[in-house]
């Protein structure tokens, strides 16, 4: 687990400026995306659990994260909150395969690990 917790840390040395840290459940870091963006975001950075041997999270409809974390070994993924809430409710579902879900989609942002 605290490997997991380093590398979200990670994301934010690498990729946001600007940060504060927050103890809201549904969003626990607000920054501004390093050459990406100039508006501050609210990001869901919690690490993945395990669900029946899967790894997740859980996604409450009324979060206030703008986007969610997620990465595999050479890059970061950012998927915005609103649009996979609103994905969800159109397909009627509950759970999403996060590599279905970006072979799908263009709302998700893509960014290369450092060091890696």
């Amino acid at each position: 687990m605290e490997n997991q917790i380093n590398n979200n840390v990670k994301f934010v040395n690498e990729y946001l400026e600007n940060v504060k840290w927050s103890n809201e459940k549904d969003w626990q870091v607000e920054g501004i995306l390093k050459r990406i963006s100039n508006e501050y975001l609210k990001f869901d950075i919690r690490f993945l659990r395990d669900f029946n041997n899967k790894k997740g999270k859980l996604i409450n409809e009324k979060s206030r994260a703008h986007k969610i974390l997620f990465e595999d070994d050479k890059k970061w993924i950012l998927i915005e909150t609103f649009e996979l809430i609103k994905y969800m409710k159109i397909k009627k579902i509950k759970i999403i395969n996060l590599e279905n879900l970006m072979q799908h989609t263009d709302w998700n942002i893509l960014l290369p690990k450092k060091n890696v």
